[in-house]
């Protein structure tokens, strides 16, 4: 399992690498333009905005005050756009990805049982996440350190927490698909459907009336990010994700050990 572990950080490097400095990167460019919206001129966007808009661009009162911004603006709107095509990304290398070049078929014929290949990518799926939902809290500060601001380093935390949870929950989902099918089509089809149209959901249903009462279908309403970055923090929502996790696994645990893997 540990050898599973070590072998997929590797692999995942550069993947690792490069998605740690564009996490980062939106969140120090996101912060660094605090200072642009948090003037006068928001009172009169707030008057002017079409209420259709909001779930595209937050609420606007949130934008006077730094933790509202930082919640909205990077947490609530644009970072779960980037987390979805990272999960999808990851779930699907690690499982039908493999097994289409023939790695997976290798790798079960070692002497290692299907149940430690398992917790070992998926172990490998939480440190990537973690790293990922640290990398725009670096930003962040690097860009509170420029522009002057502060912010409570628990709010952050939390926020980070969050997110770690979403993204883990959404990539374990989606490697349990994977490996339960072995199909790519299926897989990726999938996959895109829950972390892009869980995303697609969580935006338009502030505007489209007939969509609100669907809301709760989304991965991401129980991400409420402005919410947590108010020190307003429901912690039921971060028992859904854990019961996702642990529901994907029991399904890749049921499932992957019983099926044939192309070679």
């Amino acid at each position: 399992m540990f050898n599973a572990f070590l072998k997929t950080l590797r692999d995942k490097r550069f993947f690792i690498l490069g998605w740690s400095v564009g996490l980062a990167f939106l969140g120090f460019v996101m912060t660094s333009f605090y200072p642009s919206f948090n003037g006068g001129e928001i009172d009169e966007l707030l008057k002017t905005l079409p209420p259709a808009l909001e779930g595209l661009v937050g609420n606007l009162a949130d934008w006077k005050q730094l933790p509202g911004y930082i919640g909205s603006q990077v947490f609530d709107i644009r970072l779960p756009l980037f987390i979805s095509i990272l999960s999808i990304l990851l779930a699907v290398s690690l499982t039908v990805g493999e097994e289409d070049k023939g790695q997976l078929r290798t790798l079960i014929s070692l002497p290692i049982s299907r149940h430690k290949i398992i917790l070992g990518k998926w172990f490998a799926i939480v440190g990537i996440c973690l790293i990922a939902s640290i990398a725009p809290v670096i930003g962040v500060e690097l860009g509170l350190l420029a522009i002057g601001e502060s912010l409570d380093v628990m709010v952050l935390a939390r926020l980070a927490f969050f997110t770690w949870l979403l993204v883990t929950a959404v990539a374990t989902l989606i490697f349990a698909i994977g490996l339960a099918s072995g199909k790519r089509a299926l897989t990726t089809g999938l996959g895109i459907v829950l972390a892009m149209g869980s995303f697609l959901l969580s935006t338009f249903s502030k505007a489209v009336d007939w969509l609100e009462d669907f809301a709760w279908l989304s991965l991401y309403h129980y991400f409420p990010a402005t919410d947590i970055a108010k020190n307003v923090v429901d912690w039921w929502n971060g028992g859904f994700y854990v019961i996702v996790i642990i529901v994907s696994l029991i399904i890749a645990f049921l499932f992957f050990p019983k099926r044939d893997v192309k070679a």
